[in-house]
C-alpha cells in the first residue's frame, strides 16, 4: 500500500461555516476512498457506487452553499453559482473521461486541485463576507 491519503485535511482548509466545513470534509473523504480504493486494485466499474455518491454529494454541497449566500445576502452569489455549475460539468466531463481513457490519476488530480483551490478561494471569500456580516 502506498500512502492511503491523497488529500490531507488541515484545519487550514476550514472556513468557520460548521456545515460547510463538514461537507468540505465530507467530500476530501470521499476523493481518498477512491484513491484508497485504486491503490488496492480495485477496478473502475466496482466504484461506480462511489461516483454516484460523489456526484451527489456535490450537488448536495452547493445547493447548502447557495441556500447560504442567498440566506445572508452575499453580492457574488450569481458568480458563485455559475461557477459550481461550471466545477459540476467539469466533474462530469472528468468522470466520463476516466471512464473512456481508463486512466483515473488525471481525475483525481483534478479533483484534489479543484476542492482545494475551491475551498480556499471562492469559499474563503463568503466565508470572509459572512465573518464581516457577524
Amino acid at each position: 500500500m502506498n500512502s492511503p491519503l491523497y488529500i490531507v485535511w488541515s484545519d487550514d482548509n476550514k472556513l468557520g461555516i460548521p456545515i460547510v466545513d463538514e461537507q468540505h470534509r465530507g467530500m476530501v473523504v470521499l476523493i481518498n476512498t477512491f484513491h484508497y480504493l485504486l491503490q488496492e486494485g480495485n477496478k473502475l466499474e466496482d466504484m461506480e457506487p462511489l461516483k454516484v455518491a460523489l456526484d451527489q454529494y456535490v450537488t448536495i454541497h452547493f445547493q447548502t452553499e447557495e441556500a447560504l449566500m442567498k440566506e445572508t445576502g452575499y453580492p457574488n452569489l450569481v458568480e458563485h453559482t455559475l461557477l459550481h455549475q461550471e466545477l459540476a460539468k467539469k466533474i462530469e466531463e472528468s468522470s466520463t473521461e476516466v471512464t473512456v481513457s481508463r486512466d483515473p490519476d488525471k481525475a483525481l488530480s483534478f479533483l484534489r486541485e479543484w476542492w482545494l483551490d475551491h475551498i480556499n478561494k471562492a469559499d474563503r471569500e463568503f466565508s470572509l463576507y459572512v465573518k464581516r456580516r457577524a
